[in-house]
């Protein structure tokens, strides 16, 4: 058996020995589902039956069988009871109650919206439900209307405990990163991947009872992965926006429920069940709207899947939905079981007329084995014409798998191949075309980040670098596409990287006066700093050095440092009186000082002949060199 082939009935006539599997309700990517007959007991029950690919995941059967124990020891009027569960060679089962009633996802099909009291009953009775989940532990992880059912007596019943749950550890048949659960009743944090509560299934009974009262979800983007990202992004509208007659109490309820802080929500589904009973007093027993009967009744629900448009139970790789095919119709007629009858009939009469003869005519005219077409890569329409021209039965899969190879419409694969009689079925898978992936806001974020976060959704990175003065080197300035784009998955996001502040060669202004220099320096978009004056033959306010140097580099702000001339240094005028004069001035020229004598005669002059008597400035004053000193002396 392949391993993502479903078990046939004749495969698996009994399980366990007791169970007779009698016919298929649904089929889905993770089970099929039979109605069946328990020997042991002599009562009708559901089982639905694994997918063959899942046997091999021994994380997966350990999680299933924890949580088909689990389950199974729920009692409570509005969950689906598990009755056993068991395992074969080549085979995994539930066995449920059987549930003779339509699922909530027909309900809302066939109504549409629905009444205050009914939409508040619907919700008020899965949440009691779930609310025996949660006390006994156990989080159901993809609450949706396909996992409500109503029996006979139009109560709600919730199914697939457990299972979505398992699904979640599963290792051999979804890529990692894989969200499990519906895209339009995912809580944010199972979109971003924490730990789930109860407060996740909040959420989604949250979500049901806003498209319960206004007729459709509260978030539906073009693909299933933007769907679910709106969660993250986007608060639930108050369904009095769509639908007036919303009394205020649902829509406090409604935003309670779908916060996107779990810490926010109800606690447990207890807590939003006793909210609606507050909220609507008559919709405790009130009975889910009857829908006319579609034919028999299922247990479980249709495999784990979501047939609600656009949905998916796994946002992965391989997006599953109900797993069955259409057959091609044309010319008003459905070609198939009518034809194949047609040509029973007319082969039965050959056979009759031709008595032996008749095989050959069968063989060899009226259903040769011929050569099947290939037609992978073909359009869907050519394919089918194709087919068709060469006298077999074509049809498409419901399942429409991405493909990053072959485009949206044209032909993945078929089967089978070769060669077959005319009149054989042929089914043509078709690919959905590329995944389309959002594109995250990475703006501002270190370039390692950006490039994990892009590559977790499977889109590639190219990396440029911009100078820029607002944003850190090394993180995020901008990306193309930008934030929020729809892209297919494989694509290049080009990320432009901040390489910090463009650098600014240092201006020259050693020898500049101070006041010029830093002029120079603000008009590069720096700061100029005076780090030293020292003495100098330059000029007071000279610039006689500068760090870093000329040419150097420095970012927009940043300082230079200089040094400047306080000009010569002074020198300390000595003591001269009663020095000879001409020792004295030659002392006063060796420092520098330009000398002036004036002199004077008398008696004093004729006692000291030649000396100083006195001088200007006094001793111990500073004089710059180049100053005048006056000596004044005796004559002699």
């Amino acid at each position: 058996m392949a391993d993502n082939a479903v078990p046939r009935l004749s495969d698996t006539r009994r399980l366990g020995g007791r169970y007779r599997l009698l016919g298929e309700v649904g089929r889905g990517g993770m089970a099929t589902v039979y109605r069946a007959h328990d020997d042991v007991l002599d009562r009708a029950v559901a089982v639905k039956l694994l997918h063959h690919h899942l046997l091999g995941d021994a994380t997966f059967l350990e999680r299933f069988r924890r949580e088909a124990r689990a389950a199974a020891a729920l009692n409570h009027p509005h969950v689906v009871a598990v009755h056993d569960w068991g395992e074969t060679s080549d085979a995994a089962f539930l066995v449920m109650q059987l549930v003779d009633g339509p699922s909530l996802r027909d309900v809302l099909h066939h109504h549409g919206r629905l009444s205050v009291t009914a939409a508040s009953a619907m919700v008020l009775t899965a949440a009691s439900g779930i609310a025996a989940a949660h006390e006994a532990g156990l989080v159901h992880r993809d609450v949706k209307p396909e996992n409500l059912l109503v029996d006979g007596e139009g109560r709600v019943r919730v199914t697939d405990f457990g299972l979505a749950r398992a699904t979640a550890s599963a290792n051999v048949t979804f890529d990692d990163g894989t969200l499990v659960g519906s895209p339009h009743y995912l809580s944010p944090e199972a979109v971003q991947g924490d730990p789930l509560t109860p407060a996740a299934d909040v959420y989604a009974l949250g979500v049901i009872l806003y498209e319960a009262l206004v007729g459709e979800p509260p978030h539906h983007r073009d693909s299933p992965y933007a769907t679910a990202l709106a969660h993250t992004t986007t608060p639930v509208p108050t369904p009095s926006r769509s639908r007036p007659d919303i009394p205020e109490a649902l829509d406090e309820i409604v935003r309670l429920a779908t916060a996107r802080d779990p810490a926010e929500r109800y606690h447990d589904a207890a807590a939003l069940a006793s909210a609606l009973t507050a909220a609507v007093p008559e919709a405790p027993g009130t009975r889910v709207p009857a829908i006319p009967p579609t034919g028999p009744g299922e247990g479980a629900d249709d495999g784990n899947d979501d047939d609600h448009e656009g949905d998916t139970d796994r946002l992965g790789t391989h997006a599953v939905g109900a797993g069955t095919a259409t057959t091609r119709i044309r010319g008003g007629r459905r070609r198939g079981a009518g034809t194949l009858l047609r040509w029973g009939v007319l082969v039965a009469a050959v056979l009759a007329a031709l008595g032996a003869g008749g095989y050959a005519v069968w063989d060899q005219v009226l259903a040769p084995v011929t050569e099947i077409p290939a037609v992978v890569g073909a359009a869907e329409a050519d394919a089918l014409d194709a087919l068709d021209a060469a006298g077999f039965e074509a049809r498409t899969a419901a399942e429409r798998p991405h493909s990053h190879d072959v485009a949206e419409g044209h032909v993945l694969g078929q089967q089978p191949e070769g060669t077959a009689r005319t009149g054989t079925e042929v089914v043509l898978t078709v690919s959905a075309g590329p995944r389309q992936v959002q594109v995250p806001s990475v703006v501002g974020t270190p370039e390692a980040d950006a490039v994990d976060a892009l590559e977790a959704l499977g889109l590639a990175t190219a990396t440029e670098r911009a100078h820029d003065e607002e944003v850190s080197e090394g993180d995020v300035v901008a990306t193309d596409p930008g934030a929020d784009a729809v892209v297919d998955e494989d694509s290049t996001v080009t990320l432009t990287v901040s390489a910090g502040p463009r650098p600014i060669e240092v201006p020259d202004v050693v020898g500049d006066d101070l006041d010029t220099a830093r002029g120079v320096i603000a008009d590069a978009d720096l700061e100029l700093t005076v780090d030293e004056r020292r003495f100098d033959d330059s000029p007071a306010g000279t610039v006689l050095a500068q760090h870093p140097d000329p040419g150097g580099e420095l970012h927009r702000g940043e300082v230079v440092e200089v040094v400047v001339s306080d000009g010569p240094r002074p020198v300390e005028v000595p003591a001269l009186r009663g020095e000879p004069v001409g020792e004295a001035a030659a002392a006063l020229e060796e420092l520098g000082f330009e000398v002036v004598v004036e002199r004077r005669g008398g008696f004093s002059a004729f006692l000291n002949p030649g000396r100083v008597y006195d001088q200007d400035p006094a001793p111990g004053a500073t004089r710059l060199p180049g100053e005048i000193v006056y000596l004044y002396a005796y004559e002699g």
